[in-house]
């Protein structure tokens, strides 16, 4: 598939960066099939049909929790069968070969898709019309996010900033009080920020007669001056 497979580079194949995770994860290794060779790919479809003529075909959907238990129990009935290739019990085959299989990762691999979003200047990020409040030091950084379902991860690289739930609807702002409260904690960025006014404040800014002049000597000439350069009066 193209969305898997990139390309030929450097003689080698190049695969899509999800499924290399994907593969690094559970330890092995793709290869690419010729075009056009189905028999080369192994029995990856029969599975699917067996499922779904077997068990989904008339199956009456309550929810999703029950049709777990249910394909669960309709499984372990089916794994007393008499396997029509090996002609072997699929429970006593399996048992057989079960350690020779790798173990599974403690965790499974995390299938949530990622958007990259940059944080505006007042600590927030956009996504599908709410704001998520983030540290005030990222502030300027592209960030991950990490959706899955109604769950909202949000990482610096690879450090977890937040984990948010995502709110039904928009126009909300979703946020965690601890970033507000060291965004009031940060005195030197405050500093920075407010610095400058405090030095100014009570210098005026504008000549005005309700104003007081700039802090600064001016020279004081007669408007007479002027006329004579302008030729006024000559």
């Amino acid at each position: 598939m193209k969305n898997v497979f990139i390309g030929k580079i450097a003689g080698k194949s190049r695969f899509n960066d999800t499924l290399m995770g994907f593969a690094l994860h559970y330890g092995f290794r793709p290869q690419v099939a010729p075009a056009y060779a189905a028999w080369v790919k192994g029995k990856v479809e029969r599975p699917y049909h067996f499922i779904r003529e077997g068990f989904w075909r008339g199956y009456g959907f309550v929810c999703r929790e029950t049709a777990n238990n249910d394909l669960l129990h309709w499984l372990e009935l089916k794994d007393q069968r008499v396997h029509g290739t090996t002609h072997e019990v699929v429970s006593e085959r399996f048992a057989r070969e079960r350690p020779h299989l790798q173990e599974l990762p403690a965790r499974a691999f995390d299938t949530s898709y990622r958007i990259w979003r940059k944080v505006c200047k007042d600590c927030t990020i956009r996504f599908e019309g709410n704001s998520y409040v983030v540290p005030h030091t990222l502030v300027g950084k592209s960030l991950t996010l990490r959706v899955k379902d109604k769950d909202m991860r949000i990482f610096d690289n690879n450090d977890l900033v937040v984990t948010y739930e995502i709110p039904e609807g928009k126009g909300h702002l979703v946020q965690d009080g601890r970033f507000y409260a060291a965004l009031k904690k940060d005195r030197e960025m405050n500093r920075r920020k407010y610095g400058r006014r405090e030095r100014h404040k009570g210098r005026a800014r504008t000549i005005s007669p309700l104003k007081a002049a700039y802090t600064m000597d001016v020279e004081v000439r007669d408007p007479a001056l002027y006329d004579r350069v302008a030729g006024v009066g000559i």
